[in-house]
């Protein structure tokens, strides 16, 4: 665990700002005229440090690598940074960051932390004409300046480990579907809306809990915010779900207490479930969302509490029936999801013990 207390503010850019902010050139794709291999065109995606693809060179366009960009404006990546060591053409869409200490390994501590103010923003609120107004904290020197001797010490500290497992690689459980039944999401889970926090309306002073967006990565935690007078957070335990945008069906089990932005649902067990248990029906869920919605056209806020639905095995009796439970607290034809079945499934598959 980093010890921050010692941590100060810093201007993103702007007077005594961290960086010198330039805007990439090349405002329209059509203007690499050709393919090529002499240099990367980078636009705004996280994915692959933003390469889309290699072009032919061409000295207008180009802008100078050991810089962080900026991704300031695109569908789903607004607010995210790449640490680029090398020249390249850049979309508009984009805006580089200098410093004459900045190099690879303090960069990449820099991206780290720079992300962590991704949640402030999005497609509707652009990155670039806040740049300016951007604070951030980071390790400080006694003189007050950003310490850029220790973010490069601390990158080098890390030490890379393969991720092993016990479980072996041929040891999943066979998916025979044939006999599961469909349940409503909202009868075999309690399906609640977020709170719906615009982070614009979040604070980071003393923070307390983790701030849950519509984000595919991370578990969709996008920031640690501090208490918000009024909102009760969601507890540990608790499963998210991403009802619209580019991370349509994101769903994840959260680790902490936390609040959520816009447009994020809230799903917790009526019954006591295993995480083995809510991972394989997160993955239904995510599988649903790709087949029958669509982002920024068929969303989920009109369905998720409503006819959302999945498949699930169902609980068979000894003699090979499926079990029916005449409350029909899950099904009203009776049907009971077999939790047990799901959690052995799931740790059966290789990688499930390092869960």
């Amino acid at each position: 665990m980093i010890d921050t207390s010692h941590w100060k503010f810093f201007n993103l850019s702007g007077d005594n700002g961290i960086f010198k902010i330039e805007p990439c050139k090349c405002n329209n794709a059509g203007e690499l005229l050709e393919q090529g291999d002499d240099i990367e065109y980078i636009g705004a995606k996280k994915e692959d440090n933003g390469v889309m693809n290699l072009v032919k060179y061409n000295e207008l366009l180009v802008t100078k690598g050991n810089c962080i960009i900026f991704i300031c404006d695109g569908q789903g990546s607004v607010g995210y940074t790449n640490y680029i060591d090398h020249d390249f053409i850049g979309s508009t869409t984009l805006s580089a960051g200098y410093n004459s200490n900045l190099n690879e390994k303090n960069g990449l501590f820099l991206v780290t932390v720079l992300d962590l103010e991704r949640y402030r923003y999005s497609f509707g609120r652009k990155y670039r004409p806040n740049l300016s107004k951007v604070k951030i904290k980071l390790p400080a020197t006694v003189a007050g300046e950003p310490d850029w001797e220790y973010m490069e010490k601390y990158i080098e500290s890390l030490n890379y480990r393969p991720i092993t497992t016990n479980v072996p690689q041929l040891s999943g459980k066979p998916l025979k579907t044939d006999e599961w039944k469909e349940f409503y999401l909202h009868r075999i889970m309690i399906v609640d809306m977020g709170n719906g926090i615009d982070a614009i309306m979040t604070t980071n002073d003393n923070p307390k809990y983790n701030y849950v967006s519509r984000d595919s990565n991370g578990n969709g935690v996008v920031g640690f915010v501090d208490e918000i007078s009024g909102e009760e957070p969601f507890p540990a335990g608790a499963m998210s779900l991403a009802l619209g945008g580019s991370f349509l069906g994101s769903c994840f089990i959260q680790r902490k207490p936390f609040y959520t932005a816009q447009n994020v649902a809230v799903l917790q067990e009526k019954v006591s479930l295993s995480d083995h248990t809510k991972l394989f029906i997160a993955t239904l869920i995510r599988n649903e969302c790709k087949i029958k919605y669509q982002a920024f056209g068929r969303e989920l806020n009109a369905h998720f509490r409503k006819d959302f639905t999945i498949k699930l095995p169902v609980k068979h009796d000894n003699r090979g029936k499926i079990s029916i439970d005449e409350t029909h607290r899950f099904s009203d034809d009776g049907y009971i999801p077999d939790w047990d079945w799901m959690d052995s499934y799931m740790k059966s598959l290789p990688y499930s013990d390092r869960i």
